[in-house]
């Protein structure tokens, strides 16, 4: 199922950036990224400069920022930080010119576990272009540091992932697109969700030789990442899109529904795949489709998945599917595939947003790239009545016991989901 389109080479990726002070784009027709980045001991700094590199192999033009310190001086000289790096600081003056990029790249350390404090102050300093919807679309990329092994290596990416989401960002993980996260014969950083170094707990150790070449590889897969997801795409294209869910009591195959309805409204060719509700086992190996229907999986430009909530995470059906995927994933054949999530819940805030959170796990692991909704339905911000739905995707409140039905609003955003994301998701067909 693949689709030819005789139009530019993806290296041109048009932009439509208007010329800005202060180190913003002009639209010159290349693929503009900002990579911004907060460093303390220069772990992190160090990593910025490969995945640059690796940005720049890829045809993109990059313009590099520090987020502003908000540590007074004394209290940075009595830690031991040395002085700051001489790339520009993204005062909040100039966090205007940020639509004007067409991809982002973020790097920051980890504190206790997700990003660090200096960074959140500039994340929560883009409230006026949350508001406007500006990034909406845009995609990014994510990297980090540790002191420790499992020390946030990869829950930093993972809860950073919720401010692209309420951005409305496409999160592009590296997956496992570079056989170097593989390696056992050292001790290194970085995971699926994005290159990593370890600093140790006195930031001693400096990113070995495969952090950094992991850190630029990073870098070129991204640049290749955003070409796809930017620009106009192939017109006239259909793409060709598979919408597989479960339903326990029907209320996300209603959604599914409205799913398919938004996203034919967007020109795709939907196939419906409907999981059963049981888990088969033979030989060993528990299934809920025939093989075949996982090895047909990289036929399709993009997906759309659904399942109830369990406990605040995807059912057991859902993901035993994921789990049939395993040969796909050793071939890498669902990198770079888009991807979106709708779900249903028991009970307001019984897993509205967690369940979508953590599939976002299975998406990774597979290169794969998420399209959220983020708020570019104004219905989710419709507080006049009960309803589901998240920057994450449509969702249903179903009642403990199963009988509330989806709304009228709840079908609407799923309506809404199945339009917005297949137009994002035709961006890829070049």
């Amino acid at each position: 199922m693949g689709h030819a389109c005789s139009k530019k080479s993806t290296a041109e990726v048009k932009s439509t950036a208007p010329a800005q002070a202060g180190g913003a784009p002009a639209g010159d027709g290349k693929l503009k990224v900002a990579l911004i980045y907060y460093t303390m001991y220069g772990h992190v700094k160090t990593l910025a400069d490969q995945v640059k590199a690796g940005l720049e192999q890829g045809g993109a033009e990059v313009t590099m920022y520090q987020v502003p310190e908000i540590l007074p001086e004394e209290v940075l000289k009595k830690m031991g930080a040395p002085p700051k790096p001489a790339d520009t600081v993204l005062d909040h003056a100039m966090v205007d010119s940020l639509p004007d990029f067409d991809a982002f790249v973020f790097g920051f350390p980890t504190r206790f576990g997700m990003m660090c404090s200096q960074f959140k102050s500039f994340i929560d300093g883009t409230g006026g272009l949350w508001m406007a919807g500006k990034l909406a679309g845009k995609p990014a990329s994510i990297f980090t540091s540790t002191g420790t092994q499992g020390g946030g290596v990869e829950t930093t990416i993972l809860t950073a992932v919720t401010q692209l989401t309420h951005h409305g960002m496409l999160f592009v993980p590296m997956g496992y697109s570079t056989q170097d996260i593989l390696n056992l014969d050292e001790m290194h950083g970085s995971s699926p969700y994005g290159a990593h170094a370890f600093a140790g707990p006195d930031g001693s150790r400096q990113p070995s030789a495969l952090e950094k070449k992991i850190a630029t590889h990073q870098g070129a897969h991204c640049a290749a990442m955003f070409k796809k997801f930017t620009g106009a795409g192939c017109a006239g294209a259909k793409p060709k899109i598979a919408i597989i869910f479960f339903s326990a009591y029907g209320h996300v195959k209603t959604l599914s529904e409205s799913v398919k309805k938004g996203a034919e409204s967007s020109g795709a060719e939907i196939t419906v795949i409907e999981l059963p509700g049981k888990i088969t086992t033979a030989d060993g190996k528990n299934s809920v489709v025939d093989q075949s229907v996982i090895e047909s999986l990289p036929n399709y430009d993009g997906f759309f998945f659904g399942s109830p909530t369990r406990f605040g995470m995807m059912s057991s059906i859902m993901k035993t599917f994921f789990d049939q995927t395993a040969g796909l994933w050793m071939a890498g054949k669902l990198v770079g595939k888009p991807v979106s999530f709708f779900t249903s819940t028991g009970t307001q805030g019984g897993g509205t947003e967690t369940t979508a959170m953590t599939a976002l796990t299975q998406f990774t692991h597979h290169g794969m790239v998420h399209i959220p909704i983020g708020y570019t339905c104004q219905d989710i911000l419709d507080n006049s009545s009960m309803h589901g739905c998240s920057p994450w995707g449509a969702s249903t409140l179903a009642g403990a016991d199963g009988s509330r039905q989806p709304s009228e609003l709840e079908l609407k955003v799923a309506t809404h989901q199945g339009a917005y994301v297949t137009n994002l998701m035709k961006k890829s067909l070049k």
